[in-house]
């Protein structure tokens, strides 16, 4: 195969729909040069036979982090400071920041490329900078916003970002040449912050082969139980507390609702409150799980507040099932309204409950749009589409700079 003559330098993030593109940009000739942090933190490079050999790796930042997030779990939660996900950042970005070679592109993640971003540029790299959300300033401000609504203090909601992570984000989108976000919903809000021209919207992908649906099956005599599920972590930006609340308002006969995903504290009360016998909390499920239940659902509900594009909508779509999704969610770029689902407006549990009960009583329609959710996958949001749109951008902005 022709060598690309664009090179890149990847910095593998935390999102799944990467877990490709480094096979195809090998492929494809472009890679130059690999930066991952799973299992450990480690540089690997093209061998030239086509696969990638180790030349560098970091046990010492493993051994380092475990040393830290363990101590730090250990702790009673009223005594704990903030998490250590700076040090586990700064160290990171500290280290690659070191390794990288000259190459046209250099592809970082989100707030933990600020040291890499100017070692790139002095190497002659234009820099892109992934964003898997909103900007930081309104993907920090929902929470703030339902913590208010639910009257729950904010030092009870885990998931807020430390403010010197929010700063080291907003810095890397100064210096970054590039911003690719996962959906218009994301685009609009970096472009609220004054970056509309640094902003490209890249459309993440699923593995559709992995999420896939369940064996055609004869439906069984009489009516069978009508099974919702929602995914993610347990928590007031998702929507949880309006699902609760629109699944009791409901009352639902042979129906039962399924929330899978980390219980956060502040979710406690309100399913003491709000779930019957009807709803069962699964806690977290491995990705084999949850592939499962999405197979024995009929419909997948995410009210969330606060997504780029939840990843979570497109398993459930790939895997054959319909959604109802706010318009926060992402998932105006993914559903078309009555085709493979239903788009809500946010915190609106009344239009979530009509939604819900529309697909409750007219099985045979929300079957189809099942089915038109995993064709809309197989068009459209296949890791492979997201490899070759990141490919078609590499050589975007190499071309830009030539």
């Amino acid at each position: 195969m022709e060598r690309d003559n664009v090179t890149v330098t990847l910095a593998v993030g935390a999102a799944p729909w990467q877990k490709t593109l480094a096979a195809s940009l090998l492929a494809a000739g472009m890679l130059r040069r690999l930066l991952t942090s799973n299992p450990y933190l480690e540089i690997q490079d093209p061998n030239g036979n086509g696969s990638l050999q180790g030349i560098k790796r970091f046990p010492l930042n493993r051994i380092v982090n475990g040393v830290l997030w363990g101590a730090w779990r250990s702790l009673p939660k009223g005594w704990r400071p903030s998490s250590p996900v700076m040090v586990t950042v700064l160290m990171r970005d500290e280290l690659w920041s070191h390794w990288i070679p000259p190459c046209s592109v250099f592809h970082g993640w989100m707030g933990q490329s600020l040291a890499s971003l100017p070692a790139a540029k002095r190497q002659g790299a234009r820099t892109l900078v992934e964003n898997a959300g909103r900007h930081p300033g309104h993907f920090h401000k929902a929470p703030l916003e339902e913590c208010e609504r639910f009257e729950i203090k904010p030092s009870q909601y885990s998931p807020l970002l430390p403010t010197a992570l929010i700063r080291r984000m907003e810095r890397e989108y100064e210096i970054c040449d590039r911003i690719v976000v996962p959906s218009n919903l994301a685009r609009g809000s970096f472009a609220e912050f004054g970056l509309a021209d640094k902003t490209t919207m890249i459309f993440p992908g699923v593995d559709e082969q992995f999420f896939s649906p369940r064996p055609q099956q004869v439906e069984p005599q009489g009516k069978r139980l009508f099974r919702v599920c929602f995914a993610g972590r347990l928590e007031l930006s998702k929507g949880a507390g309006y699902l609760l609340q629109a699944w009791k308002r409901l009352g639902l006969a042979n129906a039962e609702l399924v929330l899978a995903g980390e219980v956060r504290p502040e979710m406690r009360e309100l399913l003491a409150t709000h779930a019957d016998s009807s709803v069962r909390a699964t806690g977290f499920l491995t990705v084999q799980r949850l592939v499962e239940l999405y197979r024995e659902s009929d419909l997948f509900v995410f009210p969330s507040v606060n997504e780029g594009l939840a990843q979570v909508l497109l398993e459930a779509m790939a895997t054959g099932l319909p959604v109802v999704a706010t318009e926060l969610s992402g998932a105006c770029d993914c559903v078309s309204e009555g085709k493979e689902g239903f788009i809500v407006p946010a915190r609106d549990v009344e239009r979530t409950a009509e939604a819900i009960q529309w697909c409750y009583e007219h099985g045979d329609e929300t079957r189809a749009m099942g089915r038109a959710a995993r064709a809309r996958i197989e068009r459209q949001f296949t890791l492979d589409h997201y490899n070759q749109r990141m490919i078609a951008l590499y050589r975007d902005i190499a071309g830009a700079a030539a």
